[in-house]
């Protein structure tokens, strides 16, 4: 059983960000009743408002800022596709590609589930995407011709935004795919192999990071079709605390994930250079190649997966450039 586990550990190690992001998930939609009232009110109070040149200047400046993050946002989903599907086609052997395809279509099927069946139930579809659209929608602000252009750009955010992250745990996962027996290779081997594990957590936190950049841009959109106001300044309170919240989640996810995976690679490598490299010190090999649980050796890492969430923290800063 052990030895079981141990085999298939690469695959299992896939589960701890998909739980993760489960279990943030089920924990927001306790919000979804005061979700739906706080949409409302936003929405009642921005169809109220009349374009006034101001008004007009603030919500122009912020739609540009939306803009930059959707840019920004794309441009690192398709290069971190790319990457993926490179990083999968050298590391991945067919027996391990297609196990990962399975596990990769499972989890990539119930995300595109949940986008498909949100609907104004849910606190995440309330507050992360419905809000702003229907305040878009009845803003005098906003011609109809220009809402279905928006409508089109952020719904390719949304399925790159969904499929993007998947992509990359497989891509990670499949760096430390290699079964102990089968691996009977150089040192150098390893030593690529954690080069790859550490270009996909690095990926992974600059494809969050800008995720939470265009959440943040996206969500304070209709504070700018608001006069000043006690509404304007909780309504965006409440969005600097939403993208604090995946902020969190994402980094936390992020680190559990490069954790178990490095942890789980020095293991097998230790094992590994034990049977096929006796002649050389190993606990000295792998000290000095950076296959240690100490956090000094993995700084780097550690900094940027800590992004998204001092993005999320840090979204007032945005906010300031945007509405000021």
């Amino acid at each position: 059983m052990k030895g079981l586990l141990i085999r298939y550990a690469y695959i299992l190690i896939t589960l701890i960000p998909v739980s993760i992001y489960l279990m943030s998930f089920c924990l927001f939609e306790i919000n979804s009743e005061s979700s739906l009232k706080i949409k409302t009110m936003i929405v009642e109070s921005v169809s109220g408002h009349q374009a006034t040149p101001a008004l007009m200047i603030i919500e122009y400046k912020a739609r540009v800022l939306w803009l930059s993050s959707s840019l920004l946002s794309i441009t690192a989903y398709l290069i971190a596709l790319t990457w993926s599907v490179v990083t999968v086609n050298r590391c991945c052997q067919k027996s391990h590609l297609t196990k990962m395809s399975i596990i990769g279509f499972a989890i990539l099927s119930l995300t595109l589930l949940q986008i498909g069946r949100a609907d104004s139930e849910s606190a995440m579809y309330n507050n992360i995407f419905d809000t702003t659209y229907h305040a878009l929608k009845v803003s005098t602000l906003i011609t109809h011709l220009l809402l279905d252009k928006i409508f089109i750009i952020i719904n390719i955010v949304n399925v790159l935004a969904a499929v993007t992250p998947v992509f990359i745990l497989i891509a990670i996962c499949s760096t430390i795919s290699t079964p102990i027996e089968m691996s009977a290779q150089k040192p150098e081997f390893f030593m690529k192999r954690m080069t790859y594990m550490k270009q996909g957590i690095m990926v992974g936190s600059i494809v969050l990071l800008f995720g939470i950049i265009h959440m943040v841009a996206w969500m304070q959109w209709p504070a700018a079709m608001l006069e000043e106001s006690e509404l304007k300044k909780a309504a965006l309170n409440a969005f600097a605390a939403i993208s604090q919240y995946w902020g969190i989640t994402f980094s936390l996810l992020l680190i559990c994930l490069y954790a178990a995976a490095a942890i789980y690679w020095q293991a097998q490598v230790k094992a590994i250079l034990l049977i096929t490299q006796a002649d050389i010190d190993i606990n000295k090999w792998m000290e000095d190649n950076g296959f240690t649980v100490s956090w000094q050796k993995h700084v780097l890492q550690l900094s940027a997966m800590l992004t998204p969430f001092l993005a999320g923290s840090f979204s007032s800063g945005i906010e300031m450039l945007t509405m000021h």
